[in-house]
């Protein structure tokens, strides 16, 4: 049934339509729009060019004219000429829209070829077998009675007119076609009535039911398409709706013009119905071959002219082409489909009407079967699959198939109408296809599967899933839970789960699943982890479905075949013998665990794969490539091709241009080869071609060189040989070339041993030369996946690609994953940049200074991206210009009288923008205009100060003055390092983004910067710390990092930081030895970064510490800046110089406990069975290394005060090394070191000493005066008055005199 909008209507017997919907008679209704659009741009700008305007006018002529009412050029046909006093007035008509409209000549231009390949729009339909009637008077008998009349009267036509007016849908049943008019069962819907519109004016006496004459209609044994038929030019040829360029040619009645007939050719091969995949079958090959030879009699001499004019191209021709091709052959246990979809069969079903016709099967059925002979096949199955081609005629529910329709569900696609039969059967299968990642291959038929409930009665009677669906990674599988979702409101509750459990044991040993659950959706890795510790949860698991299986057998192989032993073993219980047992794997590439997949747990399944190129690695096709230059393909052609072939073999060379096949011929030719050729200007040879290829005796050689537009036309499926001489242009073609040699594909079951199979096996071999280096790639991958032997050659090639490749994205982004993990899944297909740029990376400036390769920073997240992955601010202690520039902005904007709104937006300047009581510098992205409007509707905006992007109206953009323009934006981009998600994702789980979110959104954090390119600071670590005043002190809440290991989502990367310095130094960054060699001070001495307080540096080292302590070892890790500390300047003054210059070395930093005398400081480092030690000296410094096994330590203290640098020494004392460091001044130091250090703590065990050298010093003299007086006294008193000798006080040292940095 067609679905029509009734455009004009005369009578029963001639009104037009257009058909409506995705009907195959037709383009969609915006090829029309385009059509319409080009031609008024063009003839707009030329129609007063004398070019375009006709010699002549003459009734039928298709032209261009313009319509005052449509204010549009449009395709017409002249019906009649007048002529006034000044100019002629054409009566036209319009076809496209099946209006009559009068034309003056000046208004008439020339049909230009591009604008008349698509069919008319305007469709002439009648109502078939129905014929008008009146009533006739006798009156000679004296009666009347109703008989056929010629015309319909003025009756019948109001009451046509009227019923089609109050339809509300309108259809048609395609019966037969005549000339150039559809003869049609026509149904209209009224008040919800369906009502056949030939029935009911029969019913009412309007009409009458007529039989069809035998000669009525065109019939496919008789009619022949002879273009110099006379009546060619007043009756309408149905084949001429469909191109109408042929109305307006005289090449018909025999002019010398062959234009036309050129058009149709190349409009057969190239240029109908755009966006369809696939070229010309054999039937429409036979059309061209008609009109080439028509073209070549308009070309010959007189003589032969006559002769040829007699000829033509019999449709028996074209039928015994459609019978030939219907049925593809069928061998050891694979099947082999023509393509449903095919270009040629629209012309095919004008020129043969018969199969339209009601006779028990439906049109579209009788449509796809003419359609199945037309093209090449791109099918591979193994068992028999009779197709579903409609939404009706498929295996789901009633209320699945409304639920499709619904949600504008097109129809089965090819790949769903062969894959959707055998999965609703409960059938084992294996679907490889291009769109081989859509979950609806398989959710539609599974469904309908579980509602069959009888099929699982025999399964345990407890809690557990029916079916699991196993996904590459979480996004897939949240996608496929979702349509799992949608679709299943149209069946029984399933209660299906999306299944994630993290890391933790507890966690899925806790796990629940809900009551009634019979679908799990989830990933490799997170089944696995709850199959460990509830097994039984998954006894009554029939169907298992392996979505997007290459992938998951690539990344997660171990996994995979874990889980397919368990579905193995429970389905083998004897109490489940009645119940379905399914794997569906469905996927885009075939790769050898599929072929593993199918022997070892598939129960002779069933394999669809309708994508040639992976047809051919199932089919065992021996993939062979040679690298050669350019100029030596022709000697490396020669050098593959077999002289003395053991066995007969059948050899296709691809050339890419008629030309190179000439060459490629004679070539081989002269070699003492027989070759073939065939290309577009040799289709007049094809049956000869084809007779000689058949004709093949055992231990010959036949080879045919030929063009890829010729594949359609020879459907050859038998070469045993496939040469590439020119790299095929896409997939599709390359795909088409290896089906040559389908009949040879063999099933995984009738492979032989591997001897066997190199003797026997099809082979394609590839010459891939340096004009096809971008090729190199996808050659090695699909070679990869073939199992085929790769030269070396073709691997260094292909890294040169690589590399030139990369050198092209140098100003690409710098990739996403590369910098929040340190690697990139795949380089070979990432767009983006994979090396440090050092024009583009270098640090930006956030004020008059970039930002900090090093050091201790102050930062607020104000926008999440993911888990690790943040845009804020980074805070200066002293100056923060934000926060100045925001509360003069806010003050600003506080007056109305300046919030002046933007008339005109341009794209990426700079804005205003108020959100709730807050003002925002915002930066234009996009722009999305109203249609038929210019005035903008909505922007795409970025905050440049918070690094977030939103959509906002146009109408709240606010007039920016220049001096909120001044400072750069603020937004900086934060990678917290050294942690990436878990399970190989490369994706961070929704769960763990919305907590970090929660965690740290828009509070303060402290963090250690450990590398910044472009606007980019990675840290490690970031903590939120809490300052607690009244103790003096800082406690740690969190770290980010630990937070995120702490939910089970992610995973330590210890190589992330390592992995990005290697790029940084390969890049030859300026300064980069620098600010990689540098440690990162404390920043009261970098001018770089924002200060922090001391307490605030010690709870990051702390942090770091305990983020790295069971890690490394004893003390926290740092980055050496003196791998051999002896080479310090003496001279202080030359200290940083000296740290820039020294190479890195990972080192430890040793435990230090001090105290100290009235005249020294001494230091006992808490290492022993060291090798070699140093120590250097200075005023304000002591730098102490030394080597413990192949660990090496280093301290880099600077000191509180100064020091006799010449006095000091380092002796070893009970086997550690011990420091005296006398003092410059006498006295007591408030602490060691002028910054904390959580590895130098007070050693207590001297606390008596300093107290005692302490109170000598304080109180010497009054102690000695007070003891003296009190000895005295004693003597005075009887030794029994219990009075006990008096100690004065001691004074109490604070926790913070007691640290190291007192």
């Amino acid at each position: 049934m067609l679905e029509v909008l009734v455009l004009k209507i005369e009578d029963p017997d001639c009104f037009w339509v257009v058909i409506k919907g995705c009907s195959p008679f037709l383009d969609h209704e915006v090829d029309y729009q385009k059509l319409n659009s080009a031609m008024n741009d063009f003839y707009n700008s030329r129609h007063q060019n004398t070019e375009i305007k006709p010699l002549i006018l003459e009734e039928g002529q298709v032209c261009v004219v313009y319509c005052q009412e449509l204010k549009s050029w449009c395709r017409a046909v002249i019906k009649s000429i007048i002529l006034s006093e000044d100019h002629y007035l054409a009566k036209c008509f319009l076809v496209d829209f099946a209006k009559y409209i009068p034309v003056k000549s000046k208004n008439i231009c020339v049909a230009v070829e591009s604008f008349m390949q698509l069919p008319y729009r305007a469709k002439k339909f009648r109502l078939y077998c129905t014929k008008p009637v009146t009533l006739h008077i006798d009156f000679c008998e004296d009666n009347a009675e109703i008989v056929p009349a010629k015309k319909w009267d003025s009756a019948a036509i109001q009451y046509f007119q009227n019923i089609l007016r109050a339809a509300t849908e309108v259809q048609a049943k395609l019966c037969a076609v005549e000339d150039d008019t559809f003869e049609v069962y026509l149904y209209v819907t009224i008040k919800n009535v369906k009502v056949c519109v030939n029935d009911d004016l029969v019913a009412k006496n309007f009409a009458c039911y007529v039989s069809p004459r035998k000669n009525e209609h065109l019939h496919l044994e008789e009619a022949t398409f002879n273009i110099k038929s006379e009546s060619f030019s007043s009756k309408l040829n149905p084949a001429l709706t469909l191109w109408p360029m042929l109305l307006q040619r005289k090449d018909f009645q025999g002019t010398k013009n062959s234009h036309g007939l050129d058009f149709l050719a190349q409009s057969l091969q190239h240029t109908w119905c755009k966006g369809v995949a696939g070229d010309l079958g054999p039937a429409a090959a036979v059309l061209v071959k008609g009109v080439k030879w028509n073209m070549g009699s308009l070309r010959d001499s007189p003589n032969k002219k006559s002769e040829q004019q007699q000829q033509c191209v019999s449709l028996k021709d074209i039928n015994k082409c459609v019978e030939s091709s219907t049925y593809w052959p069928t061998k050891r246990g694979i099947t082999i489909y023509a393509d449903p979809d095919v270009p040629a069969a629209r012309l095919l079903q004008f020129l043969n009407p018969d199969p339209l016709r009601a006779d028990g099967i439906s049109d579209l059925q009788q449509l796809q079967k003419l359609k199945s002979g037309t093209q090449q096949p791109v099918m591979v199955l193994r068992h028999k699959i009779e197709p579903c081609l409609t939404i009706d005629s498929s295996p789901l529910s009633a209320d699945l198939k409304k639920a499709l329709q619904r949600k504008k569900f097109p129809g089965p696609s090819r790949t769903e109408s062969y894959s959707w039969p055998p999965i609703a059967r409960g059938c084992d299968v294996v679907v490889i296809s291009h769109c081989g990642n859509d979950p609806l291959l398989y959710l539609p038929p599974l469904l309908t599967m579980l509602q069959m409930g009888c099929c699982y009665k025999s399964l345990p009677s407890r809690n557990g899933p029916l079916v699991i669906i196993v996904c590459p990674g979480w996004k897939k599988a949240q996608l496929t839970f979702e349509l799992l979702g949608d679709y299943s409101m149209s069946s029984r509750p399933l209660h299906p789960m999306f299944l994630t459990i993290g890391l933790h044991k507890d966690e899925a040993k806790n796990m629940k699943l809900p009551r009634g659950c019979d679908v799990i959706v989830t990933t490799p890795h997170n089944l696995l982890r709850l199959l460990e510790y509830q097994s039984l949860l998954f006894l009554r698991v029939c169907h298992l479905v392996l979505d997007e299986v290459e992938v998951l057998f690539s990344e997660a192989n171990e996994q995979m075949f874990a889980i397919l032993d368990n579905f193995k073993k429970n389905v083998k219980m004897e109490e489940r013998e009645s119940a379905p047992r399914q794997i569906i794997a469905v996927g885009v590439h075939w790769n050898r665990h599929i072929e593993h997949l199918m022997r070892e747990f598939m129960s002779d399944p069933y394999v669809v794969i309708t994508a040639p190129e992976e047809a051919a690695l199932y089919g065992n096709i021996q993939q062979v490539v040679h690298l050669c230059l350019e100029c030596e393909k022709t000697s490396t052609l020669l050098q593959v091709l077999d002289f003395i072939p053991s066995r007969a073999q059948k050899t296709l060379i691809f050339t890419c241009s008629a030309a190179e096949t000439e060459i490629v011929s004679k070539v081989v030719e002269s070699n003492s080869i027989f070759c073939l050729k065939m290309h577009k200007e040799m289709v007049f040879d094809l049956k000869n071609v084809l007779e000689q290829w058949k004709k093949l005796s055992s231990g010959s050689h036949i080879v045919l060189a030929l063009t890829d537009d010729c594949i359609p036309l020879l459907a050859i499926t038998d070469a045993t040989c496939v040469i590439h001489f020119s790299f095929p242009s896409s997939p599709k073609f390359f795909g088409g070339r290896l089906y040559c040699m389908s009949d040879h594909f063999e099933s995984l079951t009738e492979q032989g041993s591997p001897a066997e199979q190199r003797d026997k096996k099809p082979k394609s071999v590839l010459l891939l030369t340096e004009k096809n280096a971008s090729q190199a790639v996808g050659v090695l991958r699909y070679l990869e996946r073939a199992d085929a032997k790769i030269p070396l050659e073709l691997y260094e090639f292909t890294a040169g690609v690589l590399e030139a490749k990369e050198d092209k994205k140098a100003n690409r982004p710098l990739c996403r994953y590369l910098k929040a993990f340190g690697f990139c899944k795949d380089k070979r297909i990432c767009p983006d940049r994979h090396h440090i740029n050092p024009e583009t990376d270098m640090p930006r400036k956030l004020t008059k200074q970039a930002l900090p390769m090093f050091g201790y920073i102050k930062i607020i997240p104000c926008y999440i991206s993911n888990a690790t992955n943040y845009f804020g601010r980074i805070i200066d202690k002293h100056v923060d210009l934000y926060a100045t520039l925001n509360a003069e902005m806010n003050e600003y904007f506080k007056d109305s009288s300046s919030k002046t709104t933007v008339e005109k937006v341009e794209k990426f300047r700079l804005y205003g923008l108020e959100e709730k009581t807050s003002f925002h510098r915002v930066q234009v992205l996009e722009m999305s205009p109203r249609e038929d409007s210019w005035v903008l509707d909505s922007v795409l905006v970025k905050f440049i100060d918070e690094g977030r992007t939103g959509l906002v109206a146009t109408a709240q953009l606010l007039h920016l003055p220049e001096n909120f323009s001044a400072l750069p934006p603020q937004a900086v981009e934060f990678i917290v390092c050294r942690v990436r998600p878990a399970d190989n994702e490369i994706e961070w789980n929704p769960k763990v983004t919305r907590y970090i979110h929660h965690k740290v959104v828009g509070k303060l954090h402290d963090a250690k910067v450990v590398l910044a390119l472009g606007n980019t600071v990675w840290i490690d670590p970031m903590v939120h710390v809490t300052k607690l005043s009244n103790l003096r002190t800082s406690v740690v809440d969190y770290n980010v990092r630990a937070e995120i290991l702490s939910m089970g989502m992610g995973v330590d990367n210890s190589e992330h930081v390592e992995e990005l310095k290697k790029l940084y130094k390969g890049a030859k960054m300026p300064t980069s030895e620098e600010a990689l060699n540098q440690t990162p001070t404390p920043p009261s001495t970098s001018a770089s970064s924002p200060l922090l307080s001391a307490e605030d540096t010690t709870c990051l080292q702390g942090s770091k510490q305990e983020n790295c302590g069971a890690e490394r070892g004893t003390g926290s890790e740092t980055k050496s800046e003196n791998s051999a500390p002896e080479t310090l300047s003496e001279n202080p003054g030359d200290i940083s110089a000296s740290r820039t210059l020294q190479p890195q070395l990972k080192s430890f930093h040793p435990q230090i406990k001090w105290f100290q005398k009235d005249d020294a400081v001494i230091l006992k480092i808490k290492i022993t069975n060291i090798k070699d030690y140093k120590c250097k000296y200075f005023r304000d410094r002591v730098v102490f290394s030394a080597w413990v096994g192949d660990k090496f330590y280093l301290a880099d203290m600077e000191l509180q005060a100064s020091i006799v640098k010449e006095d000091c020494k380092c002796i070893i004392t009970n086997d550690e090394p011990v420091i005296t460091l006398p003092k410059e001044k006498r006295g007591s130091w408030c602490g060691l070191l002028r910054q904390k250090n959580p590895n130098v703590t007070f050693d207590f065990d001297h606390w008596e000493e300093c107290d005692e050298d302490r109170e000598e010093g304080l109180f010497s003299k009054v102690l000695k005066t007070w003891r003296a007086a009190e000895t005295r006294k004693l003597t005075s008193f009887p030794k029994d008055s219990g009075m006990a000798s008096v100690r004065p006080a001691r004074p109490r040292l604070s926790r913070g005199d007691a640290s190291g940095s007192g």
